[in-house]
């Protein structure tokens, strides 16, 4: 019997551990250098996996966009990391413009990033939030227009409004 309840606990604790969000470091559409280490502790992130031909995807961001704008000065940020070909850059940095995109669009080359986030798994949209403290807070997969109020929702809770 203590041998069960000492079981029991151990899968408590480890269940109750929160996953730190793998680091990463990619360019931007303008060949920047960012890396979520140096966001970690100040803000809450939220990162949008898109493509430029992913229709849901694109159809959410104008209400990414919006809660960027409402949410910036509470230490909120949004990385939208597109999946698209390096090649397309530039269709990239002209679609976010197209959608009046203030937030970092970042470029996975290789879908790596993705792929540390288990995304590759579901496929895009697919977007993570990530704690203060550097873990995952929430993950969102299948994202569909209309989903924008469940997402704020989501982000409204990681910042503790």
């Amino acid at each position: 019997m203590k041998k069960l309840l000492t079981i029991l606990l151990l899968v408590l604790v480890v269940a109750s551990m929160a996953t730190k969000a793998p680091r990463f470091k990619l360019d931007d559409v303008n060949g920047n250098e960012v890396k979520l280490s140096s966001y970690i502790g100040d803000y809450v992130i939220l990162i949008d996996f898109w493509s430029t031909g992913c229709a849901p995807c694109v159809a959410v961001m104008p209400h990414m966009q919006e809660m960027y704008e409402e949410y910036k000065d509470d230490g909120f940020i949004i990385f939208g990391i597109s999946e698209d070909l390096p090649r397309n850059t530039s269709a990239v940095k002209a679609k976010a413009r197209e959608l009046g995109v203030k937030y970092p669009i970042l470029i996975d080359k290789s879908a790596a990033v993705l792929t540390a986030y288990h995304g590759a798994e579901v496929g895009i949209p697919y977007i993570v939030v990530i704690d203060l403290d550097g873990n995952i807070f929430k993950t969102i997969s299948r994202i569909q227009p209309g989903d924008e109020d469940k997402i704020e929702a989501i982000v409204r809770d990681a910042l503790g409004k």
